[in-house]
């Protein structure tokens, strides 16, 4: 075999593959039968928590997923039951009528009750529960500006500390002011604690505010806040599967895509998560 060949053949089907892999293939996506989709939390702050109910689509509909309305949905915890009513002016969303703040090492349940997602005459039953973490705190946070060639952009560092010899799990937003900066999830900061296992993360940088972003850019009397969340296992999990989901799998010849897990019953989608919440804030002061 004349091994001088070997380069120029992998040369030639290296530039053979970009031919290979245009050709379009359209998937036939069979309807499947219709689950319940669930988003759900409590959080340590002293508000009406929510409930929202919808039902799957196909991948194909350009409609927004169905409410499920008129069902029966509690939330109970140590002796106490609270029933959330649904909302007047949103179908499938459900709301306590009083503001409560849940409580770290408190296992929060989920029930689900009054409904029919299959449509057989049969009403079902669905539950979750989370425990909310606790032992993790924010102390305060500082910004430092660099302005570079490529970016010019102030860096926001935190302390604080968490469970000693504990594994934690925790989620991050940004205000500027009273704009929340990380409103959608592909903005959302998570990150477990594998390299803090001594209890304390002291200046440790976890975001980064850019000069050419309007509403990133930030001015001398601007307050910056940075909220952490104290996130449950599966909830990190949760998130993170919904962030690998939305941009694919990589590199080439992954596994395939596969519905995010869930820790409602009855084979019901989504998530139901307790978590506790600790802030720092810090005023701007002349670059």
């Amino acid at each position: 075999m004349n091994y001088k060949l070997i380069p120029g053949l992998l040369t030639l089907l290296i530039l053979l593959m970009p031919m290979a892999c245009t050709e379009r293939v359209e998937l036939d996506l069979d309807t499947t039968y219709t689950r319940l989709v669930v988003e759900g939390y409590v959080s340590s702050d002293s508000v009406a928590h929510r409930v929202r109910l919808s039902t799957t689509a196909d991948y194909y509909s350009n409609q927004t997923t169905p409410r499920v309305t008129q069902a029966q949905v509690e939330i109970s915890y140590n002796d106490q039951t609270i029933l959330l009513p649904e909302s007047v002016d949103s179908p499938g969303l459900y709301i306590c009528e009083k503001a409560f703040r849940g409580e770290p090492g408190v296992i929060y349940n989920l029930n689900i009750q009054q409904v029919d997602i299959d449509s057989d005459g049969q009403e079902e039953n669905y539950q979750a529960e989370s425990s909310m973490e606790s032992g993790a705190y924010l102390s305060q946070i500082s910004l430092k500006y660099f302005p570079t060639p490529i970016l010019n952009a102030y860096l926001i560092s935190m302390s604080g500390g968490h469970r000693k010899y504990e594994r934690d799990w925790f989620g991050f937003k940004v205000w500027r002011n009273s704009d929340l900066l990380t409103d959608t999830l592909n903005k959302y900061t998570t990150f477990n604690d594998d390299l803090f296992d001594d209890g304390g993360f002291n200046g440790f940088p976890i975001a980064y505010l850019d000069d050419s972003d309007p509403r990133q850019a930030l001015e001398p009397g601007d307050t910056v806040t940075l909220q952490m969340e104290h996130l449950s296992e599966f909830h990190y999990l949760f998130i993170n599967d919904i962030m690998l989901e939305g941009v694919g799998n990589y590199p080439l010849f992954t596994g395939p895509s596969a519905n995010v897990r869930t820790n409602i019953s009855n084979g019901a989608l989504g998530i139901f998560a307790a978590y506790s919440i600790s802030r720092a804030s810090v005023i701007v002061g002349e670059k």
